[in-house]
């Protein structure tokens, strides 16, 4: 009995646990498959900004200016000290994407500038001119909506009235007493403009009159009277104005001589249909036109700052090495070895460097301002320098001109707009020959009717006046089903202009304006293959130039080591120290330049695809109608930033197999020099001893000096602090060259990859020689704001 108890009382429990089980398995369902609801930081910040609903619904409101946040005031050249913010090419052309503006629209020319100019311009009841992408993204959308309202005019209208009248006026005769009484007429139109140019239509009316009767001879008619009448009606052009193609050339359907108050539906202020499509077209062009000069513009502006950046490094290096010469000079000169002539000169170059120093604090500032321009970005914004952080690309690149040029001619923006405007000529030629013909229509029409005293009842009854009797009708709508009253018509009408005159002037017209865009689309075309022609001799120029300047480098280098013999052998004379300040000047000039000129050939990389069409193609950006998918809707500016604030726990190279050129070129250009036995890759060292002991500088107004290393001179830091700070981030510094086929380290940036193969594919002569971004990150979709009929995605 103990036994059973237990195993009851354990089944019990059982049952117990089983349905808290159930429960809990119940419960967590319903807490867990809720969807996390949360917005992007762009759209809570577009949200809380407000938007077209806003402005829709509150129309009187007033439109306040906007506010200032408060905060420290921009950086200047004294005080460049700002937190690094890195930036990606690819997040920049994001952010540009989502906000950016297109800057100068010069083409090569000027580019990487914003327009510094305000746009705007009233023409008296319109204002625009504005160079947003936010704006410009609108622009298709507004001419896409004029394709809808061209195809209108063939929509079926419905044509109702009803009115009422008395009439009661004195008579005179017995036939002016027909006329007085009441009256009301209720007519109801359905009319369908046809694609051939004619009109079918079908009206149901109904007539009601009731005359005064004041004598007995009116005792013969129907008083009231109820009219119900159907009417088909159909209308065609058979020469001005008749076949599909020229009704959807015109402006506006032909219209109706039989319908009084058909009025079309749309299409009076718009073009046709098929010249709306190719306006359609042509503004999608223009956009692609824009965006293509707002990518290649925010490129330029970023290698423009990378470039920036190294040239204070270099007028940096060069400052600390003026700061250490005129140490030892002024030291001889305590001693009586060094003339005063000799001191004020290298004191000269020491105040030249400092100026150059401030003077490329103020370019960084310029360039970070450019590139903030196009971003849709104040300068002061966020508190922030912009570090670009990418590496550029180092490898040759050997372009097909025939296939170049080919392409240039397929894609680019400008050409497909002439093309398209060439058609419009072409099909307008038509449409103004058309207008030659004579305006010859056809109409008919077949009418049935009925007639009596009420609406309803029965249809005739038998009445008896002055002791005869009589059938009337009584019920009119029997009496119009009973089809007793046919009635048709047929008929033509023409109308000639005779001379046509006006007509013949307008083919003239139109003949000139078609060679006109003729002739404009050659000239178009070979322009186009003329800034091909400059851009495939420039992307050759650009990377022989780099190793040029690197070998003026190198030369400058060895002469310094040559200095440094003759002052340690102690052969030091007044041409030497001058030929030290000029090496100085001149490792300066050209260090700077190096890296110019990398920025230059990546800057004519871009420029290439830009005049072939294709930069964006080149920089993963593609445009559709319609907003993004949800599931891509993610706005690549935010993906970026989510990405940079992650935590990174292991970087991927970014090696590539590099093909073989058929096209001779320096192998080891591929290569970064590997660094020296201490592991850092240094500057050379100076060619003079300094002494143990700093000496007096000279000093000005907000220059605070540093004070003299007690060492011989070691690895130079971008980052070492020079007149108020340096604004160059911790980096490695540049390289010695031992070997005339190597290129200097371009990590401007702590930590950054030491590629082994430069970012670029690049293909043997005789396929497709476009250089393609080998950036790691995969697809980021850029969304343009939904409901716009044009969206831009980052791949």
């Amino acid at each position: 009995m103990g036994g059973m108890r237990v195993t009851k009382r354990m089944q019990r429990v059982g049952r117990w646990k089983a349905r808290i089980v159930a429960g809990l398995l119940s419960v967590i369902p319903m807490s867990g498959c809720k969807h996390q609801l949360f917005l992007e930081p762009s759209d809570h910040k577009s949200a809380l900004s407000g938007g077209l609903e806003y402005l829709e619904k509150q129309p009187h409101s007033p439109i306040p200016p906007s506010l200032v946040d408060k905060g420290g005031a921009p950086a200047t050249a004294l005080d460049p000290t700002r937190p690094a913010r890195n930036v990606t090419l690819k997040e920049c052309i994001a952010i540009g994407i989502e906000k950016g503006n297109l800057g100068i629209q010069g083409g090569v020319l000027n580019a990487g500038l914003p327009s510094d100019s305000l746009p705007l311009s009233f023409s008296g009841q319109t204002v625009g001119g504005t160079d947003s992408i936010r704006a410009l993204v609108i622009d298709p959308a507004i001419v896409g909506a004029n394709i809808e309202r061209s195809l209108s005019k063939f929509d079926a209208r419905w044509i109702t009235s009803l009115t009422w009248a008395k009439n009661d006026q004195p008579v005179v005769n017995f036939q002016q007493q027909l006329t007085n009484g009441d009256s009301a007429t209720l007519s109801s139109t359905f009319a369908k403009p046809l694609p051939t140019g004619g009109v079918a239509g079908i009206t149901f009316s109904t007539d009601y009159r009731k005359f005064n009767q004041t004598s007995g001879a009116f005792n013969s008619q129907l008083n009231p009277a109820y009219t119900p009448r159907v009417q088909f009606l159909f209308e065609q052009p058979l020469l001005q104005g008749f076949g599909i193609e020229i009704n959807q050339l015109a402006q506006s359907h032909p219209g109706s001589l039989l319908i009084s108050g058909l009025r079309p539906s749309g299409g009076t202020t718009t073009e046709g249909i098929l010249v709306t499509r190719i306006r359609y077209d042509q503004q999608r062009a223009e956009f692609d036109r824009q965006l293509n000069q707002m990518l290649f513009n925010i490129e330029t502006a970023y290698w423009n700052l990378y470039a920036a950046y190294y040239n204070l490094y270099a007028q940096e290096e060069t400052l600390k090495q003026a700061f250490e010469l005129y140490t030892v000079i002024k030291k001889r000169f305590e001693v009586g070895t060094v003339r005063q002539q000799e001191l004020t000169q290298t004191e000269s170059q020491y105040w030249t460097f400092r100026r150059n120093v401030l003077e490329a604090r103020n370019q960084i500032l310029d360039a970070e301002r450019n590139l903030r321009g196009l971003l849709g970005e104040t300068s002061f914004a966020d508190g922030m320098r912009l570090v670009p952080i990418d590496e550029p690309t180092l490898a040759p690149y050997m372009p097909d001109y025939y296939e170049q040029a080919n392409e240039a001619l397929a894609t680019r923006p400008e050409l497909i707009i002439a093309r398209h405007d060439l058609k419009f000529r072409q099909l307008d030629l038509i449409l103004q020959k058309n207008q030659r013909r004579p305006d010859l229509r056809f109409f008919a029409s077949q009418d049935i009717a009925g007639i009596g005293t009420r609406l309803d009842g029965s249809d005739e009854v038998t009445t008896s006046t002055t002791g005869t009797q009589q059938i009337v009708r009584q019920n009119a709508l029997a009496n119009f089903a009973n089809n007793d009253a046919n009635s048709w018509q047929l008929g033509l009408r023409m109308d000639v202009p005779l001379g046509f005159r006006d007509a013949n002037a307008a083919v003239r017209q139109s003949q000139l304006a078609m060679l006109r865009s003729y002739y404009q689309l050659h000239d178009a075309e070979r322009k186009i293959l003329e800034n091909v022609v400059r851009q495939y001799r420039n992307v050759i120029y650009r990377h022989q130039d780099i190793i040029l300047r690197r070998q003026t480098r190198v030369a400058l280098e060895q002469t310094l080591a040559l200095n440094q013999k003759l002052i340690t052998g102690g052969a030091w004379d007044t041409n030497t120290l001058f030929n030290v300040l000029q090496v100085q000047q001149n490792f300066a000039t050209n260090l700077a330049a190096e890296f110019q000129s990398i920025a230059q050939y990546n800057t004519t990389l871009a420029a290439l695809e830009f005049e072939k069409g294709t930069i964006q193609r080149y920089n993963n950006v593609s445009v559709g109608d319609g907003p993004l998918p949800q599931h891509v809707g993610k706005k690549a500016s935010d993906h970026f930033s989510a990405r940079n604030a992650a935590l990174k726990l292991r970087e991927r190279s970014d090696e590539l197999p590099l093909q073989s050129l058929s096209a001779p070129w320096d192998p080891s250009l591929e290569k970064l020099p590997a660094p020296n036995a201490g592991g850092n890759i240094s500057l050379p060292g100076m060619p003079y001893a300094v002494p143990a002991t700093g000496m007096p500088l000279p000093s000005g107004p907000g220059m605070t000096m540093p004070t003299a290393p007690s060492t011989p001179t070691t690895p130079m830091s971008p980052a070492m602090p020079v007149a108020g700070g340096s604004m160059m981030p911790t980096s490695q510094p540049l390289p010695v060259f031992t070997e005339a086929n190597q290129l200097p380290s371009v990590r401007p940036w702590p930590g950054a990859q030491d590629a082994q193969a430069p970012p670029a594919v690049f293909t043997p002569i005789g396929t497709a020689h476009i250089p393609t971004r080998a950036k790691s990150g995969g697809s980021t979709p850029v969304e343009i704001p939904p409901s716009l009929p044009i969206s831009t995605q980052q791949n």
